[in-house]
C-alpha cells in the first residue's frame, strides 16, 4: 500500500483537499516545529511546598507561602531564571526565561500554587533523524458525521495509562462519540484528558499491523451533547508516548473504543532517517541502522521501544535495533536462536494474532543491561485471549544495539488472568 509522508515543506498528492494537506502542515508543526512535542525532554507539575525533582533536570522545585514556583539548586547545577545563575533558591515566575546545562530551555505556565514546567531540547529533532509521520493516503471515504451523545453528569471512566509500571487514572469523559460505519453504529468513550481537550482514543485491526498496539488518536471539537460533528479518520493520529514514552504518559483506549474493522486512514509511523548521520539523539521511538545512534542513550527507553516496535509488527525496525550477531533464549523449548530467525518468526505468527500490548511492569537497569516485567495482553484468531506475563533481560553492546535477549514467560487464558488480577 501507497503511503503519504508528512515533511515539513512540499506538496500533498493533487487528489488531496487543500484543508488537509493544510492540516498536515499543522500537525507536524505541533510535532517538529520550534515548539513542538518531539522536542520535549522532560515536564511535569508542581503544586503545593512539597518538593520536587524532574528526571534529567537540575534543581528542586516547589511553591512558596505566597503560592509562588521556586527552584533550589547550586551554582554548578547550571539552572539560570531570567538571565541569572541560580545559587539558592530562586523564584520562577511564569514567562521568564529558563536554561538548562546542554542548551535546553525550560518554559513555566501556570499561578496561584499550580505551575506546569516543560523542558525543550531544540536540537532533539534534528538528532534524531525524525523526518515525517507516514500515513494512509488519503481516503474521503473515512469522512463522516458523528454526534455527541450525553452521557452521565460528571462520569469519569477508569482508563490506563502508559506509565511504567502502567497505572490507571479516572479521567473526565463528558460524552459519547456515535459514528455509523458501513451501517454499523459505533459508540466510544470522549475523554478530556486536559480542559478544553476533547479526545477519543480507539483500536481497530490495523493495531499491529501498519498501525501502533496501542491504538490512535481523533481530536475533537468542544460541543454540547446532541451536537453533529465531522468525524475524519483521515486525522487520526500517533500516540504522543511514541515520541518520549518517559515523558508522555498517554492514555490507552477506553474499554468499548474498539472499532471491530481495518480503519485504514490516518496517521500510521513515525518516520526517521536511518543512515546513521549525525550525533546521538535523545528522543526515543527512532528506527536504527547498525552503526549509528539515533535512538535514546537509555538502555530502558530502548528496550520499550524495541517492544513498541513488536507491537506494531514493525519487524524492520525491531531488527535494525540489534546486532548482526545477537541471540535470542526463550523458555518455550526452542533453545537458542538468532535475532533474525527469531523475528522471522514472530513475523510467520503475526497473522494469527488480531492484537496485542505490551504493558511494561517493572525495569530494573544497570550499564549495558536491562531486566524488565511485563504483560503482553493478547487476541489471536479463533477468539483466544489472554495474558503473557514475561521476565525478559537485555543486553547491549557499546553502540547501544541489543546483543542478547533472554526472555522467560507463561501464558495465562482471559479466564484464569482475571482471576489472578
Amino acid at each position: 500500500m501507497s503511503t503519504q509522508q508528512a515533511p515539513a515543506s512540499g506538496s500533498a498528492p493533487a487528489d488531496t483537499p487543500a484543508e488537509y494537506d493544510g492540516w498536515r502542515r499543522g500537525r507536524w508543526e505541533e510535532v517538529a516545529g520550534p515548539n513542538g512535542k518531539a522536542r520535549v525532554v522532560a515536564n511535569g507539575m508542581v503544586t503545593g511546598p512539597d518538593v520536587r525533582t524532574l528526571p534529567g533536570v537540575p534543581g528542586r522545585w516547589a511553591t512558596d507561602g505566597t503560592g509562588a514556583l521556586t527552584v533550589t539548586a547550586s551554582a554548578a547545577d547550571g539552572v539560570v531564571v531570567d538571565g541569572v545563575v541560580v545559587d539558592g533558591t530562586s523564584q520562577v515566575p511564569p514567562g521568564d526565561s529558563l536554561e538548562f546545562p546542554g542548551g535546553l530551555v525550560g518554559f513555566v505556565g501556570g499561578s496561584d500554587g499550580a505551575y506546569g514546567l516543560v523542558v525543550r531540547d531544540h536540537a532533539a529533532v534534528e538528532r534524531s533523524g525524525l523526518t515525517g509521520i507516514d500515513a494512509y493516503p488519503y481516503d474521503p471515504a473515512w469522512v463522516l458525521e458523528g454526534e455527541y451523545r450525553a452521557a452521565p453528569e460528571g462520569r469519569r471512566i477508569e482508563v490506563e495509562r502508559l506509565t511504567s509500571p502502567c497505572s490507571t487514572e479516572a479521567i473526565l469523559a463528558p460524552v459519547d462519540l456515535v459514528v455509523t460505519v458501513n451501517g454499523t453504529e459505533h459508540v466510544m468513550a470522549v475523554l478530556e484528558d486536559m480542559p478544553g481537550q476533547r479526545l477519543v482514543v480507539f483500536t481497530d485491526r490495523t493495531n499491529g499491523r501498519g498501525t501502533p498496539g496501542i491504538g490512535r488518536w481523533l481530536v475533537l471539537p468542544l460541543l454540547e451533547p446532541g451536537s453533529t460533528l465531522t468525524v475524519d479518520f483521515n486525522k487520526a493520529t500517533l500516540s504522543h508516548h511514541h515520541l518520549r514514552p518517559s515523558v508522555f504518559v498517554c492514555p490507552l483506549s477506553p474499554p468499548g473504543n474498539h472499532l471491530p474493522l481495518r480503519v485504514e486512514a490516518g496517521e500510521r509511523a513515525l518516520i526517521h532517517d536511518t543512515t546513521g548521520q549525525g550525533p546521538a539523539a535523545p528522543l526515543v521511538g527512532t528506527p536504527h541502522t547498525e552503526g549509528s545512534d539515533t535512538m535514546s542513550r537509555d538502555p530502558k527507553d530502548k528496550a520499550v521501544t524495541y517492544l513498541r516496535s513488536l507491537e506494531r509488527g514493525d519487524w524492520e525496525t525491531a531488527r535494525a535495533m540489534c546486532a548482526s550477531t545477537a541471540t535470542v533464549w526463550h523458555n518455550d523449548g526452542k533453545g537458542e536462536q538468532t535475532i533474525a530467525d527469531n523475528i522471522v518468526a514472530m513475523a510467520g505468527q503475526a497473522d494469527t494474532i488480531e492484537s496485542m500490548r505490551y504493558d511494561i511492569t517493572r525495569q530494573f537497569t544497570r550499564p549495558g543491561e536491562v531486566l524488565q516485567q511485563h504483560v503482553v495482553h493478547v487476541a489471536a484468531a479463533g477468539g483466544v485471549r489472554g495474558q503473557v506475563f514475561a521476565a525478559v533481560y537485555f543486553r547491549f553492546d557499546d553502540d547501544g544495539l541489543i546483543t542478547r535477549i533472554e526472555e522467560y514467560a507463561d501464558f495465562v487464558p482471559e479466564r484464569e488472568a482475571a482471576g489472578a488480577a
